[in-house]
């Protein structure tokens, strides 16, 4: 199974993004569903279905040292670099408590993380980089000013189609 751990977004914030669509209605990208919306933690990886209950325990000795975590998005553009763009994302600046968060999941999980910096982002579409030449708009900079606390992280189940992937908690932890 493909597991990875998040930050889940309520419903008034996947409103938010919903609205913010209508603003591109043009723009061939698969844009993602509410129960999609999430912030990446650990990104994904491939787990054997039986060592889930080991990692839900491990998972389960983090819960409560944070208490929930208040971070804002200010800005949506097309991501992850104007060079090479396959996203529309709201990013924001990364508060501490989520930094100390990630850092004390990369280490019980054992899955240290390949950059040290942490981007506050939430992926609100998708689009394959060679379908952006098509695309009637170049540049996305968009101001927004959305606040979210966070309260819970989860373990979510990627589930992949040839539509794009579903995403599925698998369980919750208060922060």
């Amino acid at each position: 199974m493909r597991i990875f751990v998040a930050l889940p977004i309520s419903k008034r914030l996947q409103k938010d993004a919903a609205e913010y669509r209508k603003f591109y209605p043009d723009l061939t990208a698969r844009w993602l569903e509410g129960k999609n919306l999430h912030i990446t933690l650990i990104p994904p990886w491939e787990e054997k279905e039986e060592k889930l209950k080991k990692i839900k325990d491990v998972l389960k000795s983090l819960e409560g040292k944070t208490g929930p975590i208040t971070a804002d998005f200010n800005s949506v553009s097309f991501g992850p670099n104007r060079n090479f763009s396959r996203l529309i994302w709201a990013i924001g600046k990364a508060p501490e408590a989520i930094i100390v968060l990630k850092k004390a999941l990369e280490e019980s999980l054992n899955k240290p993380s390949e950059r040290n910096d942490f981007l506050l982002h939430l992926t609100l579409a998708r689009f394959k980089p060679e379908d952006f030449q098509f695309f009637t708009i170049k540049k996305i900079d968009d101001e927004i000013n959305w606040k979210e606390t966070f309260n819970e992280f989860v373990i979510m189940q990627s589930h992949l189609s040839p539509k794009g992937a579903d995403y599925e908690i698998v369980e919750k932890y208060k922060l």
